[in-house]
C-alpha cells in the first residue's frame, strides 16, 4: 500500500497524490488496481470530510456525478456520486478499470452476466447474478473486461448517499443495458459540478 510519510489526515487530495504515485512505478494493471483499492479503503475509512462543493446535488439528475480530479496525464478521474433516497443509475459496464468506495451511507449493487457473444452491438442478454449491500468504508473494484462488471448501483436507503469513484478512462461514456427489450446503447455522462461547454481538463480542481 502506497503510504503517506506524516500523520497527517488522509483526504482526498493525499489520496489523488497517492494514485498517481502508483501509476508512476509502472505496476500491472491487476496490481496497481489492487492498491488503488487500499487507499480508497483508507480514505473512505478515515472520517475526513470531502469539499463541500462536491457534495452538492442537482435536484434534476437522477443522481449527481461531481467531478472531483483530472489526473493531468489522463491516466485517471477522480469523481464524487452524490445520491439522494433510493436513487440509482441505470444497468451498465465500465470499459476500462473502476475503484468505487462508499464514504457515507449503503449502496445496494446488483451484478448481471452476459449470455450473448456480444456480435449485435445494439443486443444484450443479461442474468442477474448476485446483489450485495455495501456499507460506509467498503470498497469495491471492478477489472476488464467490461462484460464482466455489468451492475446497477444505488442508495439502499432514504439517508443520503455519497461514493467516491475512481476510473481509468474520462468517466464520460458507458454501455447502458436494458433487460426488457435485450438491447444496448451507449451513454454519455455528464458531471453536474461542470459548466456546460466546459472541458472538464481545463478546470482546476482538487
Amino acid at each position: 500500500m502506497t503510504a503517506s510519510p506524516d500523520d497527517t489526515p488522509y483526504d482526498l487530495s493525499r489520496y489523488v497524490r497517492d494514485v498517481g504515485t502508483l501509476f508512476d512505478r509502472g505496476l500491472d494493471l491487476e496490481e496497481r488496481v489492487r492498491l488503488i483499492a487500499q487507499c480508497k479503503r483508507r480514505l473512505v475509512n478515515g472520517g475526513q470530510a470531502l469539499p463541500a462543493r462536491l457534495g452538492v446535488p442537482d435536484p434534476s439528475a437522477p443522481y449527481t456525478r461531481n467531478l472531483a480530479h483530472v489526473d493531468p496525464q489522463g491516466r485517471f478521474v477522480v469523481i464524487v456520486l452524490v445520491w439522494g433516497a433510493y436513487q440509482e443509475t441505470t444497468i451498465h459496464d465500465h470499459s476500462n478499470w473502476c475503484v468505487v468506495g462508499v464514504h457515507a451511507g449503503t449502496a445496494h449493487v446488483t451484478d448481471y452476466d452476459r449470455l450473448d457473444d456480444e456480435s449485435n452491438p445494439d443486443a444484450a442478454e443479461l442474468i442477474v447474478r448476485g446483489s450485495s449491500m455495501a456499507f460506509t468504508g467498503a470498497v469495491l473494484a471492478l477489472l476488464p473486461p467490461s462484460r464482466s462488471n455489468i451492475h446497477k448501483m444505488a442508495n439502499a436507503s432514504r439517508a443520503p448517499m455519497l461514493s467516491i469513484h475512481t476510473y481509468g478512462d474520462p468517466g464520460t461514456r458507458a454501455n447502458v443495458f436494458h433487460l426488457k427489450t435485450g438491447t444496448r446503447e451507449v451513454m454519455e455522462l455528464k458531471f453536474h459540478n461542470i459548466p456546460e461547454g466546459v472541458a472538464p481538463e481545463s478546470v482546476r480542481l482538487v
